[in-house]
């Protein structure tokens, strides 16, 4: 069976990890400079027992996003009308982008508790 398309996202604030309740509007994302949600596609999950892993992803500003927080990964392209099923504080961030090709790279897990 098919899953729906889920999307991975990064976020400048709330500068600590969000509460377990949070939604995507409790979440700010960078603004302009080529960012955009990159879309996980189905087949390049792979499973091993109760964690799934994702090839890995990369955005790449073409100018300032700031600090970077860490990523999340939602049911939607854009928006905050989606579910947030996973939220990821970086535990060495935050990532300070600022210029033209500055890279973040994210192998994206979710283990079902």
């Amino acid at each position: 069976s098919h899953r729906q398309t889920l999307y991975l996202g990064l976020y400048t604030s709330p500068t600590s990890e969000p509460a377990e309740d949070a939604t995507l509007s409790d979440l700010t994302e960078p603004n302009g400079n080529s960012y955009s949600r990159i879309a996980l596609t189905d087949s390049d999950w792979t499973v091993s027992g109760d964690l799934a892993t994702h090839v890995e992803k990369t955005f790449t500003a073409t100018g300032p996003w700031g600090n970077v927080y860490g990523y999340f990964i939602t049911t939607v392209e854009t928006g905050t009308s989606g579910l947030l099923l996973a939220v990821e504080q970086f535990s060495n961030g935050p990532y300070n982008v600022q210029n033209n090709g500055d890279q973040i790279r994210i192998t994206p897990k979710i283990r079902a508790a």
